[in-house]
């Protein structure tokens, strides 16, 4: 049972030696700031995919030329799908609905600066619940484009900020010349997080044909009937489409996958980025677990004589062991909550810092749970490694340790 008496005897060793203590305690709040910064910006990223996951949905699939990865895929490769090989898709059993989306990657022209921006064109007249969820897009200012609307555009949130990109931020009704044609700004999409997506320029299908006369699509969305399971339905079109194209199994340049692998695979990549941060950090903490040992270590050397006389006047060994775990624990408990306070302060402004830069998507994760695990676990980085000198204390013989000089 731990009474006050033995935590005053703990914090008035530690105060008399200020210095000692003090390097200790940074060195433990070092390795717990680091450990909270990146779990709450990981916890962030990760809440980010699965507010996107969630959005979007689980009964998509796209259709992609290989080698695209978890990006869009390139405006300059040459694998396409014609609107038969779309109307094939759509006809398929199990499939909903199918659309098309074009990409190019043009001059856009404001205010005499120019700029290659990302334009993609998508059917929103037959399939806008659609495309709205596949790009987790919401209207921010204005409205959305209308079918037939050929020079209009919705565009990123990121233009209409004045961040630099063009002279000054585009407003409602602005004029852009697209690939040299005269384009007028109908709406901005709500910002996504990600300037890869706030950064777009959004055309209708009859819009895109009208600026860059494509001859096909870069990709296909689905959208799989209700009951119907997507990857069940991704392999059958895989199947289906392979033969369509005429092509060997193993020898397709497509892919076929649910939105749901996608989700998983760039989760899985940000829990591998996530363990590897994690374990940097746990360096830290290691090196701050030998540095209390170190400390400890010293402390029961220099009161090798105080222990004899508490020995000799009925201390018991748990006792002596007690107040050196004591010790080491306060020691990590004060660097730990001194980190997730100042840890607090930096993710916070780490977090304005980087979505004003565009980044919104790796908003910080500040959690209960997070707290108590960084300031949890520094206790018991701080007991662990006392707790050998603490042990070494606690054995020792009161005759040698009263004779001891």
């Amino acid at each position: 049972m731990i009474n006050s008496y033995l935590l005053k005897i703990s914090l008035s060793n530690l105060k008399k030696r200020k210095l000692r203590s003090f390097l200790t305690i940074l060195s433990v709040f070092i390795g717990v700031i680091a450990l909270f910064v990146l779990v709450s910006f990981g916890q962030g990223l990760v809440g980010f995919v699965d507010d996107f996951a969630t959005k979007m949905g689980d009964d998509k699939i796209i259709i992609q030329p290989k080698g695209t990865g978890l990006g869009p895929p390139s405006p300059d490769s040459n694998i396409v799908f014609s609107q038969r090989e779309l109307n094939f898709v759509e006809d398929i059993s199990g499939v909903e609905e199918a659309s098309g989306i074009y990409f190019s990657v043009t001059e856009v022209e404001f205010e005499e600066r120019k700029k290659y921006i990302y334009i993609i064109g998508s059917d929103i007249k037959d399939h806008k619940k659609l495309i709205e969820e596949v790009y987790s897009l919401e209207i921010d200012i204005g409205r959305e484009l209308k079918g037939k609307e050929k020079k209009d555009a919705v565009l990123g949130y990121g233009y209409s900020i004045d961040d630099g990109t063009f002279p000054s931020e585009v407003k409602l009704g602005d004029k852009l010349l697209v690939n040299g044609i005269e384009v007028r700004v109908k709406g901005f999409y709500e910002e996504v997080g990600n300037p890869v997506d706030d950064y777009n320029i959004y055309l209708t299908l009859n819009g895109f044909e009208e600026i860059f006369s494509p001859s096909a699509y870069q990709s296909i969305v689905v959208r799989s009937s209700p009951g119907e399971e997507p990857s069940k339905l991704a392999k059958t079109i895989q199947e289906e489409l392979r033969k369509e194209r005429g092509q060997s199994r193993g020898n397709e340049d497509f892919f076929v996958e649910t939105f749901e692998q996608v989700i998983k695979s760039f989760t899985s990549i940000l829990s591998t980025i996530n363990i590897v941060l994690i374990l940097i950090a746990l360096i830290s903490l290691i090196v701050a677990g030998v540095n209390i040992a170190n400390t400890m270590y010293a402390s029961v050397l220099e009161r090798t004589r105080d222990i004899g006389v508490m020995k000799a006047i009925g201390a018991k060994n748990n006792l002596i062991l007690t107040t050196f775990a004591l010790e080491s624990g306060f020691l990590s408990l004060i660097g730990g909550v001194l980190a997730t306070i100042v840890g607090t302060l930096i993710s916070i402004s780490a977090g304005k810092l980087v979505a004003n830069s565009g980044y919104g998507m790796l908003s910080p994760a500040l959690s209960l749970k997070l707290y108590l695990g960084c300031i949890l676990f520094s206790v018991f980085i701080g007991i662990f490694a006392g707790l050998l000198p603490a042990y070494r204390a606690s054995k020792m013989n009161p005759v040698d340790a009263l004779r001891y000089e």
